[in-house]
């Protein structure tokens, strides 16, 4: 009762100056984001990064807090500079021989670098979301319409970081998605593309196990949702376009290097690793 009437405090106060600070978040959450991938002798292993969600109840953005380090240091005067100087300290000091092989040892230096690179922004009262993402060495930007997504909210709870939460289920860009929201947590948001229910979602995992986004931390703020740092440019495309791309280097890496300069073999077992686990959208023919 309490987490519930702390939320709704800060939730009017968000309303009082909302006029003022319309892109004030009002929780800041963690998540932890899984993703299975395959060696090529066979076995699975799971890829993880820690992803950050600023949401307020009209809008969000969440994206990769590695990814948001590096792009944070790249924009600032003298960011390249810094990365470059971190760089030839950690080839001095930070790699250590041992036993016949060279390691790294972290904790001597924090070097920035890329987590995952999708990142997807709902704008204030939007009707679609603004995606970022990376392949080809090439970053895009594409729309996706929220009334692509449909829940169903089913009758099975349990509770996560000690709030109730309900089960929702979705056919959503070719996968079916199992989502827990917290109907006391009044921010109709969630990780990744995954929002429009009744309270946050807290976890949410594709069937099969695949992908999932389990929430980590929550905290209450009035940070900024503020756009990538930085100033890029973007190439314009379609989800379903992007998607056909990234599939196609995902079966041929060796094609995100067009001058040569990564050579893929593409050996039987190579092909087979690669197409084990499908994307996290499907419906990309």
């Amino acid at each position: 009762m309490k987490r519930l009437l702390s939320f709704l405090v800060v939730l009017a106060s968000f309303y009082s100056v909302y006029p003022q600070n319309k892109q004030a978040a009002q929780i800041k959450a963690k998540y932890r984001f899984t993703s299975l991938s395959r060696h090529v002798d066979g076995h699975d292993f799971e890829k993880t990064d820690d992803m950050i969600l600023l949401a307020s109840p009209v809008g969000s953005r969440f994206f990769s807090a590695k990814t948001e380090q590096y792009d944070s240091l790249m924009a600032t005067p003298g960011g390249k500079k810094k990365y470059n100087e971190l760089l030839s300290y950690a080839a001095k000091h930070a790699f250590v021989i041992e036993n016949g092989g060279i390691t790294f040892d972290s904790s001597k230096v924090d070097i920035p670098s890329n987590g995952v690179r999708f990142q997807v922004t709902k704008p204030d009262d939007a009707k679609e979301l603004t995606v970022i993402d990376f392949v080809a060495q090439e970053y895009f930007k594409y729309q996706v319409p929220l009334d692509e997504l449909t829940w169903t909210i089913e009758d099975s709870t349990k509770t996560v970081l000690g709030y109730k939460c309900q089960m929702a289920t979705a056919d959503y860009h070719g996968r079916k998605w199992t989502a827990w929201f917290a109907p006391d947590i009044p921010v109709s948001s969630g990780p990744w593309q995954l929002m429009g229910l009744p309270g946050l979602i807290m976890d949410a995992q594709s069937e099969g196990g695949e992908y999932k986004f389990e929430i980590i931390g929550l905290e209450q703020t009035n940070q900024p949702i503020k756009p990538r740092p930085g100033s890029y440019d973007y190439t314009k495309t379609t989800r379903k376009n992007f998607r056909r791309l990234q599939r196609e280097i995902h079966k041929n890496p060796g094609k995100a290097f067009p001058d040569g300069s990564v050579r893929i073999i593409n050996s039987e077992e190579s092909m087979k690793a690669r197409m084990a686990h499908d994307l996290i959208e499907t419906d990309y023919e």
